[in-house]
């Protein structure tokens, strides 16, 4: 009787039946989506609006799978690896879609309405870095088998991407202040600069905070 009903009460804490990692897989999808729907407002000439507002819409999306989430890991009594670690993984997911929907908020308030090839270039950054971010929570799915060769790699790439960014943003800026651009142009060009610049420091985050996951089960 006694052994019953505390096999009740521990199905009820653990709750079995929800995947903790298949949040994160969610969240970094998410993500993804984000960073494709900004890629392909400033395919064309001229940047598309109506892409610009779907990015709002998947923002929200996030937002509430993060809020559902961590209610989730919250309660939870036990968890598959440290819940403070879980934790900053899922809000640290949802922070590179906010700074995504930050860059389609900007673009909008400051009446931006071309990209150019420093832009381009740190979406297409962006967009692969996502992606990266994507496989690398698949593989923390699995982090039981320690697939931690493939987890490594994928986080060195994450890294080196980052630092890719870091230089268009370098030449991006001193683009801005050596060629002669009016004022106006300068702010409008440097405030995307600088959150396409915190999307790449995002997601250089979440994959920092996996690797010391990683370290601290060797």
């Amino acid at each position: 009787m006694g052994n019953s009903l505390l096999s009740k009460i521990m199905g009820i804490i653990i709750k079995s039946d929800v995947d903790y990692f298949d949040m994160c897989v969610k969240g970094a999808e998410i993500s993804l989506r984000a960073a494709l729907a900004l890629k392909h407002a400033f395919e064309d000439e001229k940047i598309n609006e109506h892409e610009l507002v779907k990015i709002r819409d998947i923002e929200h999306e996030g937002d509430r799978h993060v809020h559902d989430s961590l209610q989730i890991v919250n309660d939870a009594f036990i968890t598959p690896i440290d819940q403070s670690d879980l934790l900053d993984i899922l809000k640290g997911i949802e922070d590179v879609t906010d700074y995504i929907d930050d860059v389609a908020a900007h673009c909008y308030m400051l009446d931006i309405h071309k990209s150019d090839m420093y832009i381009d270039r740190f979406i297409d950054i962006m967009v692969i870095t996502c992606q990266k971010q994507c496989e690398l929570m698949k593989h923390l799915k699995n982090i039981k088998k320690l697939p931690f060769e493939q987890m490594k790699s994928l986080i060195s790439e994450i890294n080196s991407l980052e630092e890719d960014a870091d230089r268009v943003y370098q030449m991006g800026m001193r683009n801005l202040f050596t060629n002669g651009l009016d004022a106006i142009e300068i702010v409008r060009r440097k405030e995307i600069y600088i959150r396409l610049e915190d999307v790449l420091d995002g997601l250089e985050r979440v994959a920092n905070v996996v690797f010391s996951l990683m370290v601290a089960k060797l």
